[in-house]
């Protein structure tokens, strides 16, 4: 008996060594050790959390670790409703927001059933057909999904996808890369679950699938031109971003791969992509989220790279590599110099060290007019993420260009299996809400308490047109920019609502549209503290024009 008590007790001691192993060795969070992280509590926006009734069910043994989400305004109210993709053996499901909780109203607006054979992996919003409400395309291991809105209720088609049978399709962005007034699609793709044979494999460059460029033929039907295009490559990817990087006015693409590198293109403008070389080129790294935005306020658009951080040991962690110089660990932050130059800032940024993440998303979500940072994490596929969850960051961009985690005082503490968050002013006061997009279990609904900040809101829609879209808003003191992109986070789509934070700035000089159709619209001395609808304006500058052709006449 007394020797079954001592090995017992050696036992005892043994799991709770292991458990402060796995504590010290997988989920040290040695952030506050390296930076100075204190953040003036004005600073910190606060959140309430909502009702929202979405729980992610993952088919781990025949699904890819990633669960879908898109912000769309469904019925043209400038209210997003949420787009959740289900797992294997759950039905996708659509939220919206009423009386300060989310309600699922996948019935109301006719979401097709997509049943029990496969799962929702993508999800984008746009006006496809131009009809003027917003359109949802899908994507799963049969193929891609396009459901049209026509006055709020969905009818689905099936389109034809041209992926190679060991490819499983991802995320997707879209936009008019060749400018001829139709969409076009660059489809990430991923090994197929039964066929994947490690997550750390880098240098077998026969290992993963092939992503897609899928030209619209003008009726939204496809053809693939990935290899005349010189996008041709094997890789496991989850997401790519159509944005213009050198503005040039041409939608460019940005591209993850995981176990593989950050590939950054540029639209020659014929239909052929170059790509340029970045930091991470000819490097080894993870990077699964992407976040698209002007960080520093220069006009230039930045772009943020999630990876496995802190969190994984490098010896496990770069896998085949043979010169281990070239991996990197560390989270990324490309700061965009102009003619496709990129220096990595995540260092100086103070936000290099930090743990094994997901999707993230650029926002200002205190309206200083700076750009926060929302990074997802936990991973539903690691046993250790079973035992201890990290909390998800939110990452409060300072004065100083340094940001500072305050996901405990804001309230936005996740400890589920974050894939992404997704923004939006949900009740209208002018500061962005948030939603943390979870896989294998419930998404989280907050709404952000709100502030003394101005703020200027610029609702695009979802045309054609506008998708790639940029935007600056000039103040006597500042220009701040965005754009629209889709795909930005991981396997999602945020909103169309584009926020502009103005601090305690009380007038605006300017507010400029650059459509991708190369229409410029220019919105002198706007209220602040309001909405401009991209639909309005072009209704008023075409009345003028009709008017002005009157009297000619």
């Amino acid at each position: 008996m007394k020797f079954i008590k001592t090995v017992l007790k050696l036992l005892s001691i043994a799991v709770v060594l292991v458990l402060l192993f796995i504590v010290v060795f997988f989920y040290h969070d040695s952030v506050s050790d390296k930076y100075d992280i204190s953040i003036s509590d004005k600073d910190i926006p606060t959140f309430s959390p909502i009702p929202l009734d979405f729980v992610h069910q993952y088919h781990g043994e025949k699904s890819l670790p990633i669960a879908p989400s898109a912000l769309i305004d469904i019925n043209n109210d400038t209210v997003d409703e949420v787009f959740f993709g289900g797992g294997m053996l759950q039905e996708d499901a659509i939220f919206a927001y009423r009386n300060n909780a989310f309600v699922d109203i996948s019935t109301e607006v006719n979401l097709p059933k997509k049943g029990n054979s496969s799962t929702t992996v993508g999800a984008v919003s746009a006006d496809f057909d131009n009809n003027g409400f917003t359109d949802l395309i899908l994507s799963r291991e049969d193929g891609l999904h396009l459901y049209y809105n026509t006055n709020g209720r969905f009818t689905e088609v099936l389109i034809d996808t041209p992926v190679n049978a060991k490819s499983n399709p991802a995320g997707i962005t879209v936009a008019d890369i060749d400018k001829d007034g139709d969409l076009d699609i660059f489809l990430a793709t991923y090994l197929k679950k039964e066929l994947m044979e490690g997550q750390n494999i880098f240098e077998d460059y026969n290992y993963g699938s092939t992503s897609e460029l899928l030209l619209n033929n003008g009726d939204n039907t496809f053809k693939s031109i990935t290899k005349a295009a010189g996008l041709d490559y094997v890789h496991n990817t989850f997401q790519g971003v159509f944005v213009d990087i050198d503005n040039d006015t041409w939608q460019d693409l940005v591209v993850v791969h995981d176990t593989g590198e950050v590939r950054t293109y540029k639209n020659n403008g014929d239909l052929t992509f170059t790509m340029k070389a970045n930091p991470m080129t000819k490097r080894f790294a993870y990077p699964m989220g992407l976040a698209v935005g002007d960080y520093n306020n220069d006009g230039w658009v930045d772009f943020m790279f999630s990876n496995t951080g802190s969190t994984l040991p490098n010896k496990i962690a770069r896998g085949d590599i043979k010169n281990t110089s070239l991996f990197i660990d560390k989270w990324m932050l490309f700061e965009n110099q102009g003619d496709f130059k990129f220096t990595d800032v995540a260092a100086t940024a103070k936000i290099a060290d930090y743990e094994f993440a997901w999707g993230c998303t650029f926002a200002d979500l205190n309206n200083d007019g700076l750009q926060d940072l929302m990074v997802a994490e936990n991973y539903v596929d690691f046993p250790p993420s079973k035992l201890f969850t990290l909390p998800s960051r939110v990452l409060i961009q300072k004065n100083d260009g340094t940001f500072a985690p305050t996901e405990d005082k804001s309230g936005l503490v996740n400890p589920y299996y974050g894939i992404t968050s997704l923004v939006s002013d949900f009740n209208q006061d002018g500061y962005l809400d948030m939603i943390w997009v979870n896989i294998d279990t419930p998404s989280l609904a907050y709404i952000n308490k709100g502030g003394t900040h101005n703020y200027l809101q610029v609702d695009l829609g979802e045309s054609i047109q506008v998708q790639g879209a940029k935007v600056t808003v000039t103040t006597p003191t500042k220009t701040l920019t965005d754009w629209l992109v889709s795909g930005e986070g991981l396997a999602s789509d945020q909103t169309a609502l584009l926020q502009f934070g103005l601090g305690d700035e009380t007038t605006i000089s300017n507010v400029t549209i650059w459509l991708t159709n190369d229409e410029v619209i220019s919105i002198d001395t706007p209220i602040i503290n309001s909405v401009i609808s991209l639909t309005a304006e072009l209704e008023k500058q075409n009345a003028l024009l009709e008017s002005a052709e009157a009297i000619e006449e």
